[in-house]
């Protein structure tokens, strides 16, 4: 049954409505960053930016006075890396844990659920004891390591359910035409897995740029920082630097943003494939 234009319009102005309040917090933050603090902390804060107060002293001045550049390098070294890796993982982990039901099988799964559960705050002092001895402090591979640590449970139960919706019988196919098993689940299940492949990256993605615990506890040095840490050098112990720390914001929001384009074609395929599934 096809809506009819009336409805077509609210269905509109409801979106419009939904996406006004939800980026809303992102357009307060840039307006921050480019009026005066005095008049967005007066009794009656402008909505709208008066032009004669806009000014984009706080970008000019963001990358004078903190290495940004070096922060968002960081943070972009880690999280791909830590894709790379969780995804290498997690995949051959959901493909195991989704084609054999032996009792190892399950019990690594439990395992895996059960590390989930854990808080980030609960493992990061033995994550920092041991790579003290590994003389892993201070460097970028323990931070993936243990970011990686931290997101392959969940991504690997995601992946299991892409998995369990590809049918066994076109890998058995291939097996019968020559393919070995790992051939078959590499070229037959691991590219009917991309949508699932790129969700998993979103998300760890999403977890590892902002991460902060990890980050702070593991590297001390400011020309190590990852871009969460950096942001919260902006705030002192008696003053904030309001339009500094608000500019900083956007600016570390535009590589996920990137990211995310990126990857859209893949998840709108995995979900226009959902949605025509029989």
């Amino acid at each position: 049954m096809k809506a009819t234009p009336l409805e077509r319009i609210a269905i509109l102005l409801a979106a419009l409505a939904i996406a006004a309040v939800l980026l809303f917090p992102l357009y307060w933050i840039f307006l921050t960053s480019v009026m005066p603090t005095s008049a967005l902390l007066s009794r009656n804060p402008p909505l709208l930016p008066d032009p004669s107060l806009v000014s984009l002293d706080a970008y000019r001045a963001l990358f004078a006075r903190k290495p940004m550049l070096t922060w968002i390098l960081n943070s972009a070294t880690v999280t791909l890396a830590t894709i790379a890796l969780t995804l290498a993982v997690s995949a051959m982990a959901g493909y195991s844990l989704s084609r054999y039901r032996t009792l190892g099988q399950q019990a690594a799964g439990f395992a895996l659920l059960v590390s989930k559960m854990l808080p980030p705050a609960l493992i990061v002092i033995p994550f920092f004891i041991l790579f003290s001895f590994a003389g892993l402090i201070e460097t970028k591979l323990g931070l993936v390591l243990a970011n990686a640590a931290s997101a392959v449970p969940f991504t690997t139960w995601m992946l299991k359910g892409f998995f369990d919706a590809i049918p066994r019988e076109l890998e058995q196919a291939a097996m019968i035409d020559g393919c070995g098993e790992l051939e078959a689940a590499w070229r037959i299940a691991l590219p009917i897995a991309r949508p699932g492949l790129a969700a998993g990256a979103a998300y760890v993605a999403i977890v590892t740029w902002a991460d902060l615990l990890f980050a702070r506890t593991l590297m001390s040095r400011p020309e190590n920082w990852l871009v969460t840490v950096g942001l919260q050098s902006f705030m002192g112990e008696y003053l904030v630097d309001w339009a500094s720390l608000t500019a900083a914001a956007i600016v570390s929001v535009f590589p996920v943003m990137v990211l995310f384009l990126l990857l859209e074609p893949f998840l709108v395929k995995g979900m226009a494939q959902g949605a025509t599934a029989n």
